[in-house]
């Protein structure tokens, strides 16, 4: 596989990844805290809660308090924290939370979906015998799809009863 073909497909993912996040209506959001001093020990000097586009696009006011911080406390080493979740949910966007498994599960769903499609048009050009009922592949293959597409949509009924849960107590 050359490098162009790994790098289609790496953005063939992200797009899978985005479709994911936009049938959930994820809204990404970070949680920015300034701190000095480690453990029990911390003191929280300033704290940002904004969307995560706007995280990137405003960084500069970020190291910008950092630094005044710094001056402010010169004899202390001051950290950040961040914290990636989704708004609606409430749910930690970290790698391996929930949310962040079943996003990439929506995503290998689409890119399997995406593959089966290509297999059966590529058989029918090329096969003259091909049968999509009595490919032993294929029919394995959409069982095994079949079985995920149903975890993942009791996993976005647990996650729509979690928002539904959230929105009740505010």
């Amino acid at each position: 596989m050359g490098k162009q073909e790994s790098m289609d497909d790496w953005f063939q993912m992200a797009k899978d990844l985005a479709k994911a996040e936009r049938e959930l209506k994820i809204e990404q959001w970070v949680e920015v805290t300034i701190y000095y001093g480690y453990a029990d020990k911390q003191v929280s000097l300033y704290h940002y809660n904004l969307p995560r586009e706007m995280y990137f696009r405003y960084q500069w006011v970020i190291r910008w308090r950092m630094a005044k911080l710094q001056c402010q406390y010169p004899k202390q080493i001051i950290g950040i924290s961040l914290y990636h979740y989704d708004k609606r949910s409430g749910e930690s966007m970290e790698l391996n939370s929930c949310l962040s498994k079943l996003i990439s599960a929506k995503a290998q769903i689409t890119k399997a979906e995406r593959r089966m499609r290509e297999y059966i048009e590529y058989n029918h050009q090329n096969n003259l015998f091909f049968d999509e009922n009595t490919d032993e592949e294929l029919v394995k293959f959409r069982e095994k799809l079949e079985r995920k597409k149903l975890e993942c949509a009791e996993c976005e009924k647990r996650l729509e009863q979690l928002v539904e849960k959230r929105r009740n107590n505010q």
